[in-house]
């Protein structure tokens, strides 16, 4: 807490006004991170990473590598908060039972059929895939930055993670809409042998 009332003075709003662009990209990337899990999980992994960023703000040595230097520490919380769950998880069926079906990830109050699929596909990657994906595809960072930030020895490591993470999920979400459309045909059949 010493460290915070020092930065309070001297760096926090420079703090706010790097952070501040990058807001709803660390929301959305959290969410997205956490989606399929406890609901709270996102809100404590954001929330951490604030923390931790505040407390490290120092040793950031380039204004221009904050995003990544950020989105960086909010892995890393959300690798401890995983841990942290794990075995609470295991342990407690209530947190099983009190999840949502649908993961609140996006912020429209109607969740499109679309982004409910791609979230369900999401879920199924390993968190080591779903980050490289969100982080390229969504946040738009280099493969560099992402090799950095998921402290890989090579870039071509990165390139076959993506590359894996990508067929698999077109494979989990064309298997999801076989499903979808194989349970709607049973419904119509249901339906139709009931009015007649």
């Amino acid at each position: 807490m010493k460290e915070l009332k020092n930065i309070k003075n001297s760096g926090m709003d420079k703090f706010l006004e790097l952070v501040k662009p990058h807001y709803s990209d660390a929301l959305r990337y959290c969410r997205a991170l956490c989606s399929g899990r406890h609901s709270g999980e996102a809100k404590d992994v954001l929330q951490q990473a604030f923390l931790r960023a505040l407390e490290n703000f120092g040793m950031l040595k380039e204004e221009a590598k904050f995003k990544s230097w950020f989105f960086k520490i909010i892995t890393n919380c959300f690798y401890d908060v995983t841990r942290k769950n794990f075995w609470k998880n295991l342990i407690s069926l209530e947190l099983y039972e009190a999840r949502e079906d649908i993961p609140d990830v996006y912020t429209n109050a109607v969740h499109s059929d679309t982004r409910n699929l791609v979230s369900a596909a999401l879920e199924r990657l390993s968190d080591k895939e779903r980050i490289a994906v969100l982080l390229f595809e969504i946040e738009g960072f280099s493969i560099e930055e992402i090799t950095e930030l998921q402290q890989e020895r090579s870039i071509s490591a990165v390139k076959s993670r993506l590359s894996r993470a990508r067929k698999k999920l077109k494979d989990i979400i064309t298997g999801l809409e076989s499903d979808y459309e194989k349970h709607l045909a049973g419904n119509i059949a249901a339906d139709s042998e009931i009015i007649y």
